[in-house]
C-alpha cells in the first residue's frame, strides 16, 4: 500500500474519488488529506480533515470531514498515516461528522480505533431557493440603502471588515476565513451592510463545485444589527433568485446561535440528514 498526501498539484487525479466538493478544500490553509493506494495505484481509502483552534490558545483539534475505506486493512493503513500527520501538528483531539447513509461500514472500524460513535441529526440543513423565496416573513422586510452586494465593496473595505469580524471572534464555518480570497465568495449574491462609511455587517455565501450555495458567514454589529440581518438575508435571496435556477440548494450549517435561530425561523420543518459523530483523545 502507498500513502499519498493530497496537494493542489495532485488533487485533480483524486477528485472523482473524493467528490468535487471535498476536493475543492485541498490547498486551503487548515485542510489536509491522505489517500491509500494499492500496487496498481488504485485508491483504496482516503481521509480529509480540518485543523481547528490553530489561531488561538485552545487545544489544537482535527475534524475529519470526509472518510472512505474499501476494506479494514486499507482503513488501518490510512489511520496509521493520519496519526503520524496530526502528531506533527500537536493535535490533542480528533472528531468526525460523517453521513450515516454512506458510513455504516466505517462505524465499527472507527470504534476499534478508539472513537466514540453516535447517531444523530446533522447540523446542516438544505432548502431549495424556490422554497426560501416563498417565505412570507420576507414580505414585511424593506431593504434599505445600507445593504449592498459584495461586488460593490472595495478590496480594502472588505479586508477591513473581515479583520474586524475575526477580532470579535466570528469565523463563520471557516477556520481559515482570514486566508480565503474574496472570490471564494459569490460576490453577486453575498452582501454587506454599510453605516457611516463602515461595513458593519457581512453575509457571505460560497458556491460549491456542485452548484450549491453554502452560507459561510452571517454577522452584524452595532445597534442596527437586529434590523440589518433580515435585510441582508432578503437581499441575498433575491440576488440568488436572479442568478440561479429555482432548484438550486442553499445549505445552512447551524454551527452557532445565529445560524441555529436562522434555520428555525426560515425552515422550521427542516431537518439535517442522519450523521455519525464522535471523537477520541490523541496522545
Amino acid at each position: 500500500m502507498g500513502v499519498v498526501e493530497l496537494t493542489e498539484e495532485n488533487i485533480e487525479q483524486f477528485a472523482d474519488y473524493l467528490t468535487e466538493d471535498i476536493a475543492e478544500n485541498i490547498g486551503r490553509t487548515f485542510y489536509s488529506g491522505l489517500i491509500i493506494s494499492d500496487d496498481q495505484n488504485v485508491s483504496k481509502a482516503g481521509i480529509v480533515w480540518e485543523y481547528k483552534n490553530m489561531l488561538n490558545d485552545s487545544d489544537k483539534e482535527s475534524k475529519i470531514v470526509w472518510l472512505k475505506a474499501d476494506d479494514e486493512q486499507s482503513f488501518m493503513d490510512l489511520f496509521e498515516a493520519y496519526g503520524k500527520a496530526i502528531k506533527l501538528e500537536g493535535i490533542v483531539k480528533s472528531s468526525f461528522v460523517l453521513p450515516a447513509k454512506t458510513s455504516k461500514d466505517l462505524k465499527m472500524m472507527l470504534k476499534d480505533k478508539g472513537f466514540t460513535v453516535e447517531l444523530m441529526e446533522g447540523d446542516k440543513i438544505t432548502a431549495r431557493l424556490s422554497e426560501m423565496a416563498k417565505i412570507s416573513a420576507f414580505n414585511r422586510i424593506t431593504i434599505s440603502e445600507a445593504i449592498m452586494p459584495l461586488r460593490s465593496a472595495t478590496q480594502r473595505a472588505f479586508s477591513t471588515a473581515i479583520s474586524k469580524t475575526l477580532v470579535q471572534g466570528h469565523y463563520g464555518t471557516c477556520e481559515d476565513l482570514a486566508y480565503l480570497p474574496r472570490l471564494y465568495f459569490e460576490n453577486d449574491v453575498s452582501c454587506y451592510a454599510e453605516i457611516d462609511g463602515q461595513i458593519t455587517g457581512l453575509l457571505l455565501l460560497h458556491k460549491t463545485p456542485s452548484e450549491k450555495l453554502e452560507l459561510v458567514l452571517m454577522f452584524a454589529s452595532g445597534k442596527e444589527s437586529v434590523r440589518l440581518l433580515p435585510q441582508m438575508i432578503k437581499q441575498s435571496l433575491e440576488s440568488a433568485y436572479e442568478c440561479y435556477e429555482p432548484e438550486t440548494e442553499i445549505i445552512i450549517d447551524r454551527h452557532d446561535y445565529a445560524s441555529l435561530a436562522l434555520g428555525e425561523k426560515l425552515l422550521p420543518s427542516g431537518f439535517g440528514i442522519p450523521v455519525y459523530t464522535g471523537s477520541r483523545e490523541e496522545t
